[in-house]
């Protein structure tokens, strides 16, 4: 099961700071946080900055990024300034 981990807000709506889910890409892992904790939550985790291992989504193929079992996904809060 891939390990996924909450920061900032969506670890308050979660209430959780990680969990394992049995997914096969972030599009998944996205539909579960759904489920568990509802559109808002899903929201928030859309707009984070999504990392795969360190890495962002980005750099693979987005939201249809393939994940396996021994994965970690972050969902980190994005932050802006000047």
């Amino acid at each position: 099961m891939s390990r996924v981990y909450y920061y900032g807000a969506l670890r308050e709506m979660t209430g959780r700071k990680e969990e394992s889910f049995d997914i096969t890409d972030i599009k998944g892992c996205l539909s579960v946080i759904r489920r568990r904790y509802g559109v808002e939550a899903y929201k928030e985790a859309k707009r984070s900055l999504i990392t795969l291992n360190g890495v962002s989504i980005l750099s693979f193929d987005n939201f249809k990024t393939k994940t396996k079992p021994e994965d970690e996904v972050r969902f980190l809060p994005i932050c802006g300034g000047g």
